[in-house]
């Protein structure tokens, strides 16, 4: 087997391995899916942003998301910290927070993509112009939950249907609990 680095990025490193070619990941990634619920318990819309797909040269719609750092004491900590930089929230009650599940971008790849949700229903987000991460800010918006079907970014989807699947066996309890 002949492996060469061809490439050193402070976050990955492409390597050579036998005339194929793999990004390996020098830091955990972790994505978020903001949410809010409407007046009737329902999921109502879900936080993307509007990000640039150089491939196929065409706006797409997905997750926030980052890299897990050193200094982030936990997956949640930095999990909430993406969504202060790009929202100037600082969400530190745990109840509005879930882990949904991790994913693997690759077979090659021991990192996985780590995937949280947080609650911001009658939670103020910031404006533009008072969150780190101004350019991303922009690029957010709230979309309809009834509108996620239309995207085709697979861990937007399987993200959504994670959390799809919470609200809907918590109503099936509710409504057994009703009778």
């Amino acid at each position: 087997m002949n492996k060469k680095c061809i490439i050193e990025g402070e976050f990955e490193s492409i390597i050579e391995i036998d005339d194929h070619y793999y990004i390996v990941d020098k830091k955990d990634k972790l994505c978020v899916l903001p949410y809010t619920i409407s007046s009737n318990g329902l999921l109502d819309k879900v936080g993307v942003i509007k990000d640039w797909n150089y491939i196929e040269e065409e706006e797409v719609l997905t997750l926030l998301n980052g890299y897990i750092l050193d200094d982030d004491s936990t997956d949640l900590v930095a999990a909430n910290r993406q969504v202060f930089e790009v929202l100037g929230l600082n969400i530190t009650d745990a109840d509005r927070w879930m882990y949904l599940g991790s994913l693997y971008s690759n077979m090659t790849s021991d990192s996985p993509i780590k995937v949280y949700c947080v609650d911001i229903s009658d939670i103020q987000v910031k404006s533009d112009e008072s969150v780190e991460d101004s350019t991303t800010r922009k690029n957010f918006m709230m979309l309809d939950a009834s509108k996620v079907l239309q995207t085709d970014d697979m861990l937007f989807l399987a993200s959504y249907l994670r959390l799809f699947n919470y609200f809907y066996v918590k109503s099936l309890s509710n409504n057994k609990n009703d009778k």
